[in-house]
C-alpha cells in the first residue's frame, strides 16, 4: 500500500535580474522536479518581489514564489537539495502546509481594497449601535458596615 502524500508549503526566492523566460524556465524546472521525485504540484503562485531582509549572495531582492505541493519526507528532501542547486534559486523553504492557512492571492487591485470597504460601514454601524458602557459605580448600599 502506498504511503499517504502529505501537503507541503515550498517558498523560493528567484533571481530579479532574469528575464521572464529565465523566470518560467526556473518555475518549470522546479515543477518538473518535484513530479519527477514522486510529488504532486497543487499551485504555484506569485508571492512578489520584495525586498530581502538582509543581502544573500550579493541580492537584495528577490521574486518570492509559494508552491504547494504533495510528497512524502524522502520528497521534501531532495526539494530543498534542488533549491541549493539551482542558479536561479536564491534560497528556498520547504514547511508541512498549514490548510487554515494557504495562500491565495486576489485577482485584483478591486479585490484586494473591496473587503476593506464592505468591512468599514459594518465595522462603524455596529460600534454605533452599541451603548456605550458606564464606568463600575460602588454598590449603593453603601459598603460594607462595622
Amino acid at each position: 500500500m502506498a504511503a499517504e502524500l502529505t501537503l507541503y508549503e515550498a517558498m523560493y526566492i528567484l533571481d530579479p535580474e532574469l528575464s521572464d523566460q529565465q523566470l518560467q524556465d526556473a518555475i518549470d524546472n522546479v515543477h518538473q522536479y518535484v513530479t519527477s521525485i514522486g510529488g504532486e504540484v497543487e499551485s504555484d503562485e506569485l508571492f512578489g518581489r520584495r525586498r530581502l531582509a538582509y543581502e544573500i549572495n550579493g541580492h537584495t531582492e528577490g521574486i518570492y514564489r509559494v508552491m504547494y505541493f504533495r510528497g512524502t519526507g524522502a520528497t521534501v528532501n531532495e526539494v530543498r537539495h534542488e533549491f541549493a542547486l539551482m542558479e536561479s534559486v536564491i534560497r528556498g523553504m520547504v514547511v508541512v502546509a498549514n490548510p487554515a492557512a494557504i495562500f491565495t492571492p486576489p485577482e485584483s487591485a478591486e479585490e484586494r481594497e473591496a473587503p476593506e470597504a464592505e468591512t468599514a460601514p459594518a465595522a462603524a454601524a455596529s460600534a454605533e449601535a452599541e451603548p456605550e458602557e458606564e464606568p463600575d459605580q460602588e454598590p449603593e448600599s453603601g459598603g460594607p458596615s462595622g
